[in-house]
């Protein structure tokens, strides 16, 4: 029996030289792994540098202190987030079809654990799913019956009502590949309560 196992990019509690310097190399492992033929990749090769060479351009005009650099520098790091989680769906898809998972994920830059599919998620999580589907998971604290769901696709500009619904978990179908959306929850206990924060994926 295959196990199967998730891949961890791990660039979230990086500082953005941090998160440019691991992804950049992340980047290079992709390439020139035999496991991961580019025209296979569900974000073209180009785009992924791209948007490592944005990010680099960000952090260097934040240095210069002009205004507006440092949360355009902040834009450029959640968009390289989310390109590498997209990333990281795909080597887990690839990975998880061998018997050696576990040493494939790692051998590119990720960091392989067990999904053990019973842990409770502690805050707002979005996974890419593949075929214009994106999961959404929210945490259930004591008290908290139902949740309304509210998406974005101009950056959190607007926001659209998606359902309430008693499930801490829904998928959201049908949606462009390729395509950024942003997503944030309020829970419902006797009153409903204030939306999450904001968070991004892109769709695959």
């Amino acid at each position: 029996m295959i196990q199967n196992f998730r891949a961890a990019h791990k660039l979230g509690g990086l500082n953005p030289e941090g998160k440019l310097t691991k992804a950049d190399a992340g980047y290079h492992m992709l390439l020139n792994s035999p496991y991961f033929p580019q025209d296979k990749w569900p974000i073209q090769p180009a785009v992924v540098e791209k948007t490592i060479n944005d990010l680099s351009d960000a952090i260097k005009a934040a240095v210069n202190g002009a205004p507006g650099t440092v949360s355009h520098m902040h834009e450029m790091e959640r968009v390289l987030l989310s390109v590498f989680k997209v990333l990281g769906t795909y080597v887990e898809h690839v990975a998880n079809s061998s018997p050696d998972a576990k040493a494939i994920i790692e051998s590119v830059g990720f960091t392989a654990y067990i999904n053990s599919g019973n842990t409770a998620v502690t805050e707002l999580t979005l996974t890419a799913q593949g075929n214009g589907e994106v999961l959404i998971e929210v945490p259930r604290a004591k008290g908290e019956v139902a949740f309304v769901y509210q998406m974005s696709n101009d950056a959190g500009n607007t926001w659209q009502t998606l359902e309430t619904s008693k499930l801490a978990t829904r998928t959201v179908s049908a949606q462009i590949a390729g395509s950024t959306l942003h997503f944030r929850y309020a829970p419902i206990g006797k009153v409903q309560g204030a939306f999450s924060a904001a968070k991004s994926v892109m769709v695959v």
